[in-house]
């Protein structure tokens, strides 16, 4: 079993966890600031990161290892879109860059490439 792949695994339930936690909250500061169709975008973003931690964690849990609820660390929220599109690209950037590390490593192993 790749530890390095499994390590990734456990990190991407966790991160991926608060970022959909705060994809959620985001959504509903642009709701309050108006911002119905960011809200609704953030909203169902957030769902589909949920997913992909379900398909993480439940990767894990089918190589025999135990799921982890990790503490997560603060993360900022934003009234103001711009600054917020700033702030969640630069995420993205900084999450690809890790990911396709993680990919190569991953890629022997069929089932976890593909998830």
């Amino acid at each position: 079993m790749n530890e390095k792949v499994i390590a990734g695994l456990q990190t991407i339930v966790t991160d991926l966890a608060q970022q959909a936690d705060g994809h959620q909250l985001q959504s509903l500061i642009f709701a309050s600031e108006g911002f119905s169709k960011l809200a609704d975008k953030y909203a169902q973003h957030a769902e589909e990161e949920r997913g992909y931690v379900s398909q993480c964690a439940t990767r894990l849990l089918d190589l025999g290892c135990d799921l982890k609820l990790e503490a997560k660390k603060e993360a900022p929220l934003c009234k103001e879109p711009l600054e917020w599109a700033k702030y969640d690209v630069q995420v993205s950037k900084d999450g690809l860059a890790w990911l396709k590390e993680l990919t190569e490593a991953a890629r022997d192993d069929f089932k976890t490439y593909d998830t």
